[in-house]
């Protein structure tokens, strides 16, 4: 049940992307991260309401849950401000690097030791992804510094989420964090008023989009009770790019050049045998 959840999760991210994506082109990511945070408190409400409405009784978990929900917010805004910038296809792998970021947390401040050979695994999928955004190091595609913020912030924000789910039940945890970003993001907008402007274009993306990220978020939790956030992360990421290098080159007509797809592969398969080591 627990590998039934993190598929249905990773899906889900995926038809969220594809809309933020087309949403980004006629408004401000601010706006959009706001918006899609404000619509699905209700849902998180309803959910939590449904599930008994308990409360955690560890004070621990309100600070580090907050803690999720700033990255988390930090993570979302920076995502649709990189799509904004540059191609689906080749942005959206970079998002493998979350991995090789929760691994490192979890060593650090979990003190979770992962096989040596896993890191090797992260070390090449590091590589790849590197080499997927321009020539050898030198990062050339644009908006690669906003996916690689958005990507620090996430790999942090799911070390944090595996470890006070122990103090909380998914429905609570979705809606606090939810909660934080709602603030966080509602401040930023007060501090950048031109940037709320509604355009009546898209509306069924914002249906879409609201429907896979309260999905996907409720799924990822759930499966985060039973797999490791490193597995959790490698797996959702390697269907990430696939959908995404076909997404882009078929529907958004992307140009992709052969090491594009080439190192798109090394990402997939790295990814994949890091969830098996792991």
């Amino acid at each position: 049940m627990s590998w039934l959840f993190l598929l249905l999760a990773s899906l889900a991210w995926v038809l969220f992307d594809i809309c933020r994506k087309h949403l980004v082109e006629t408004h401000h990511p601010l706006l959009v991260g706001a918006v899609f945070s404000v619509v699905t408190l209700p849902i998180y409400l309803l959910y939590w309401l449904i599930s008994g409405a308990v409360l955690p009784v560890a004070q621990a978990y309100y600070g580090l849950a907050s803690i999720s929900g700033v990255l988390a917010a930090i993570g979302a805004v920076s995502f649709i401000a990189a799509l904004g910038r540059g191609r689906f296809s080749v942005l959206l792998p970079v998002l493998s690097l979350t991995p090789l970021v929760a691994a490192l947390i979890n060593v650090l401040f979990f003190s979770v030791i992962l096989p040596w050979l896993a890191y090797v695994v992260i070390a090449i999928c590091v590589f790849a992804t590197f080499r997927l955004l321009g020539d050898g190091f030198k990062v050339s595609e644009p908006g690669s510094g906003f996916m690689l913020l958005a990507t620090f912030s996430w790999g942090a924000c799911i070390c944090v989420d595996q470890y006070v789910l122990q103090f909380s039940h998914v429905s609570f945890h979705a809606l606090w964090v939810n909660v934080i970003m709602v603030c966080v993001l509602l401040i930023a907008l007060l501090f950048n008023r031109s940037a709320i402007t509604f355009s009546k274009m898209h509306n069924r993306f914002w249906l879409l989009g609201l429907i896979g990220f309260s999905a996907a978020v409720l799924l990822q939790f759930n499966a985060l009770r039973y797999l490791d956030a490193s597995t959790v992360e490698a797996v959702k990421r390697a269907i990430g790019i696939i959908s995404a290098m076909v997404i882009g080159r078929v529907f958004l007509h992307e140009q992709l050049e052969r090491h594009h797809y080439l190192y798109g592969v090394v990402i997939i398969f790295s990814v994949l045998a890091f969830s098996q080591i792991n």
